[in-house]
């Protein structure tokens, strides 16, 4: 998935460049991803004819990913400070630009930026449509057979698109993430809490996880949607009529959508009773098989 980066504009109106780096950890090793970027839009100095560049698409990063960021005065010869460090999981979206790249050809169509800003358009409406978040489940903290603590715990659904958040204890809940607190197992809907040595929770049987993740089908959803979004744009500059291209696109679209309706229709009427109606419909309690949840979570991570 693709990740952006923005950042607020340098005081400093000697800068002509900035250096982006990036490492798997926060406090981890750093790697130069971008050493000469230009910090104007013509990359001359500020002044009332350009303007300056205030975000950046990384199109190999992920949400796991930490960023950190430092600007080149070109008078001092001197690099300002590094700021401090931010993580892709602040810019967690439903779909990502090499995904709808895969779907429709944009080459000389539209940059990484136009399909970055569609994305968040489509995501928007779907966080509306949806609610946040999209899918949540919670879970009593319990043991195995054999009367041992379990650290694994199933959402609900196998071949998931993504974790978004994990909390975890009892009135008060604390907020874990992912490598620092525990990891995810998407194929298989799985999430095991890491050890306190690891940093994460002192597993406790009068606490409960509550975890919110995506279902893949809506990963699936704002891709197609945001290839119909750009498509109709071309659609209407060029002559207004539908393509062939955008007619592939809302065929498959609109069978996604029938998925999902039937999809929720049928957890509505057969397992209501198992929703919380004051979080809404998104969020059910898993009652754990952790025996289970041992062999069929024993791959995948």
């Amino acid at each position: 998935m693709a990740v952006k980066l923005e950042w607020q504009e340098p005081t400093n109106q000697n800068v002509l460049t900035l250096e982006i780096s990036r490492a798997t950890t926060k406090f981890g090793s750093y790697s130069i991803i971008e050493a000469t970027l230009n910090a104007t839009s013509d990359g001359d100095a500020k002044s009332s004819s350009n303007t300056w560049v205030t975000s950046y698409i990384d199109s190999s990063g992920t949400k796991d990913h930490w960023y950190k960021i430092r600007f080149y005065d070109d008078v001092e010869s001197l690099f300002s400070d590094y700021s401090e460090p931010v993580t892709g999981q602040q810019e967690i979206k439903l779909c990502s630009v090499d995904e709808v790249k895969k779907v429709i050809n944009t080459v000389g169509r539209f940059t990484d930026d136009e399909i970055f800003d569609a994305i968040i358009e489509v995501e928007e409406e779907i966080y509306v449509e949806t609610g946040t978040p999209i899918s949540s489940m919670w879970s009593n903290i319990g043991k195995n057979r054999a009367g041992v603590i379990q650290d694994t715990y199933y959402v609900g659904e196998e071949n998931i698109h993504r974790i978004d958040r994990v909390f975890y204890g009892t009135t008060t809940k604390y907020e874990y993430f992912l490598d620092d607190g525990y990891k995810t197992n998407l194929p298989y809907g799985m999430v095991r809490l890491l050890s306190v040595a690891s940093g994460g929770p002192e597993l406790n049987t009068q606490c409960d996880i509550e975890i919110r993740y995506v279902p893949k089908i809506y990963n699936r959803i704002a891709i197609y949607r945001v290839a119909k979004f750009l498509l109709e744009q071309v659609d209407y500059a060029i002559d207004g009529k539908t393509s062939k291209k955008l007619e592939v696109i809302e065929k498959r679209l609109k069978n996604l959508e029938r998925i999902l309706n039937e999809r929720v229709a049928f957890m509505l009427s057969s397992a209501y009773k198992n929703y919380d109606p004051i979080y809404g419909v998104n969020r059910k309690k898993i009652t754990q098989d952790f025996d289970r949840n041992k062999y069929i979570a024993s791959t995948g991570w």
